[in-house]
């Protein structure tokens, strides 16, 4: 059985305007001793999603449309994540936020 990973959840079908709410892998994202976590790094059509946990320990989405890019973070440097809290990532044409969800939704995936 293979495992539905974030990457998968980005398609034809939303790369212009979408929704994803999932519960990272908080191991990995608090871990010090990785300079850096990759959620997603994908294309999609004219679209690029990313999504990462840096050196900085920002956690940072990023979306480029043609040559325009779109970026939103957060910081757990100020913020420790209870380890059932979601990542809701939202993007359309001209933006793309990052936030912590407190309500969640119907799917439970794990990355």
């Amino acid at each position: 059985m293979t495992t539905l990973k974030m990457a998968d959840l980005i398609d034809e079908y939303n790369e212009i305007k979408g929704s994803i709410s999932f519960r990272p892998d908080y191991k990995r994202l608090v871990d010090k001793n990785l300079d850096q976590v990759v959620f997603c790094d994908k294309s999609v059509g004219k679209s690029h999603f990313s999504l990462v946990r840096n050196q900085a320990f920002e956690i940072i989405f990023t979306r480029k449309f043609g040559d325009k890019v779109y970026q939103s973070r957060l910081d757990l440097n100020t913020y420790q994540p209870l380890y059932d809290n979601r990542l809701l990532l939202n993007w359309g044409p001209d933006y793309c936020e990052i936030r912590w969800d407190f309500n969640p939704g119907c799917c439970d995936l794990v990355f």
